[in-house]
């Protein structure tokens, strides 16, 4: 769809308008602001400061308040990278004499009708980017109240209409998607009927003003498309090119092993990193990455939960030569060291807490977390239920000290590689009113220091990879990613919880800024991820790992125990990424060529999935599920039926010649025997 553009006017009555396009939405109303109690949805005096294709700019006084308030609101939306993406943002400022009090700030207010689909994603630990449909005809609001952008649902919703049947039929074909872009909590209300407002969520918010002071809203982004698999390709590009963070260092795309799941913190010592950053160098990885287990006293058996925060003690039981060793010991070895640090964190006995109390978060009323969800947070304590578990960024003290505790990490052990966890349900946030917060905007506060400590840690380590993760994946939002270089997925990795979430998570990401890790070897009981490595073959462990290599690259296995068949295998496939993979990976944006795959064997049981080069190369991922059939053929998008492509099966490097006519027409038969469950194909044009 080429006319998705913005245009503004305003009207003798004071409303302000903005039209998408010619016929895909009409009569934008940008924003929907509640203050001390009043919706005032409209402008007194609107002004047009810009109206171009890349910018538009509104401001004005708001209409509806009560006599003595006089709210200036600036609202603009700028397009993202020439795509047909657009943040939406919105300023709000007390010109009057008296306090107000601001209890809604959405940037984004449209309608729509009613001839729409809906989709959308639910998500908790190990059950992400669980797809859910609807349509407008129903109400459909969805939220996070966790404090935790994507516990609970993710932050986007999807909107398309057009097709062969039912209402919207004889319509244009469009699709629309909206995502937040805030860690915290938000809302998207899509109200029967079409009246659609999406922002940081009114619940238990609230910021007041004093003359004079602002508040900038968490803005949310709107792409258009034909369909959503356009959408989503859009905003992918949009967000490699001109939101995530990139340099030479992350664009190189290095392959990252964690130490995590077959040691957890029971397990690792300094021994078994030095000789799993060995087993890294054989196998051409370039990271090491040492997880949870190398801070607090010197015991064997800590909990690793309980005493985060004391980020300065190391666990010189499991690490009896310190940190700066470790990290020596990783070099070393030829590869470069990588640390994990859940720097907001607070475990329940740590000695953090008493050490600087005053950057604690506290909900002061006691009140516990919205019963609705299951609170990931371990570090709670029943005999103070005050206390949230983290440190609050909104005050000074704790800023300081997520900053220096990072960046400490990051010059002592010589880190390149940065995995920022965050196991916390913060729920509305701190209400504590010392931390330079008000009581109901702690939790906006708290993010926005996070993102301003973010970005001071790459502005002082520039060589580093920031990588987000969030008891697996339940902190992905377009907010964090202006601040991280990439998000990993899930905990769980096994490759049909793997494939569902990558199938999701391309609506809002592209590769460049997607981790997960192959299949692990697990040490504890989590019964979907058993695999009997003993006896796995060599065809199905190559499928763990071709999964995981449509976007950036990990594994986290006992590499110097890995039977030598499989360690062979596991080097194959690290070289051919590094040679063949990180331009796609880097510059290139997925596409689903079929059905999602699901968890539990439901779904599509023979997936496939595009990564699409700018320069018109392919890259196609095929794999079959357990229960599933292995595919006669695979279907490329973006096929030119006059021009002739090769086709490079990267198992054996066997090339053929096929004209876009066959391709379109009986596309891409796979090859090998009948054990053979995984292909990695690249086609380009002759």
């Amino acid at each position: 769809m080429t006319h998705a553009m913005l245009r503004a006017r305003s009207d003798d009555g004071g409303r302000v308008t903005v039209s998408l396009g010619d016929s895909i939405l009409s009569d934008v109303s940008p924003l929907m602001v509640e203050v001390d109690g009043r919706v005032a949805s409209e402008w007194l005096k609107p002004e047009v400061s810009s109206a171009t294709d890349e910018l538009v700019a509104l401001e004005g006084t708001l209409a509806g308040l009560r006599d003595d308030a006089t709210v200036h609101a600036a609202w603009s939306a700028r397009r993202v990278a020439g795509q047909p993406v657009w943040e939406c943002a919105l300023t709000l400022r007390n010109d009057g004499e008296h306090p107000v009090t601001i209890t809604r700030m959405d940037p984004l207010s449209i309608e729509t009708g009613s001839t729409w689909r809906v989709e959308s994603f639910r998500s908790a630990w190990g059950d992400e980017f669980r797809p859910v449909t609807g349509h407008l005809g129903h109400h459909t609001i969805i939220e996070s109240r966790s404090g935790r952008s994507s516990h609970g649902w993710i932050p986007w919703l999807g909107l398309e209409r057009g097709g062969e049947s039912g209402p919207g039929a004889h319509e244009e074909p469009a699709a629309v998607s909206l995502a937040p872009a805030y860690s915290g909590n938000w809302h998207i209300h899509a109200m029967a009927g079409g009246y659609v407002t999406a922002g940081i969520s009114p619940w238990q918010f609230a910021v007041e003003l004093a003359p004079g002071e602002s508040v900038v809203a968490p803005s949310v982004v709107l792409t258009i498309a034909a369909d959503l698999d356009a959408a989503a390709v859009a905003l992918q590009r949009a967000v490699a090119a001109d939101w995530l963070p990139r340099t030479p260092f992350t664009d190189g795309v290095p392959v990252e092993w964690n130490h995590w799941w077959p040691y957890e913190d029971q397990e690792v010592n300094e021994q078994v990193i030095a000789d799993n950053a060995a087993a890294a160098h054989e196998l051409g990885i370039e990271i090491a990455t040492v997880d949870a287990g190398w801070f607090g006293a010197a015991d064997p058996t800590s909990d690793w939960q309980e005493q985060r925060g004391d980020w300065s003690s190391v666990n010189t039981a499991r690490f009896p030569s310190g940190l700066e060793a470790l990290g020596q010991s990783i070099r070393d070895a030829g590869v470069l060291p990588g640390m994990w640090i859940e720097a907001e964190a607070v475990g329940s006995h740590s000695l953090l807490r008493a050490a600087k109390p005053d950057a604690m978060a506290h909900t002061v009323e006691g009140r516990r977390p919205d019963p609705s969800y299951r609170v990931q947070t371990e570090s709670l304590d029943d005999d103070d239920p005050t206390f949230l578990g983290y440190v609050c960024l909104g005050s000074a003290a704790g800023r300081e000290h997520v900053l220096e505790s990072m960046s400490t990490l990051i010059t002592t052990t010589g880190a390149r590689w940065i995995k920022l966890d965050f196991n916390i349900d913060p729920d509305a946030g701190c209400t504590r009113t010392d931390h330079g917060h008000g009581a109901r905007d702690g939790l906006l506060r708290h993010y926005e220091g996070l993102y301003a400590v973010l970005d001071e840690v790459r502005a002082r380590h520039p060589e580093i990879m920031l990588e987000s993760c969030s008891s697996g994946g339940l902190r992905i939002d377009l907010g964090l990613a202006r601040h991280v270089h990439g998000f990993f997925l899930s905990d769980p990795d096994y490759t049909d919880h793997h494939l569902e979430v990558l199938w999701g998570v391309r609506n809002l990401l592209p590769p460049i800024g997607i981790l997960h890790w192959s299949w692990s070897q697990w040490r504890g009981d989590f019964p979907p991820a058993y695999l009997d490595w003993a006896t796995l073959s060599a065809d199905d462990f190559d499928t763990t790992l071709r999964a995981a290599m449509l976007h950036r690259f990990g594994v986290s296995l006992r590499l110097p125990e890995l039977r030598p068949e499989l360690f062979e295998r596991l080097r194959v496939h690290v070289e051919l990424f590094r040679r063949e993979l990180v331009p796609f990976v880097r510059d290139g944006a997925l596409q689903p060529l079929t059905a999602t795959p699901e968890r539990g064997g439901f779904g599509e049981r023979a997936p496939s999935m595009q990564l699409t080069h700018p320069d018109g190369r392919m890259l196609i991922g095929a794999f079959v599920m357990p229960g599933g059939r292995r595919p006669h053929a695979v279907y490329p998008r973006g096929i030119e039926p006059d021009t002739i492509y090769t086709v490079t099966d990267l198992a054996d490097g066997e090339v053929r010649r096929i004209s876009g006519a066959e391709l379109l027409d009986d596309g891409i038969v796979t090859l090998g025997d009948d054990v053979v469950t995984s292909w990695l194909l690249i086609i380009a044009p002759a």
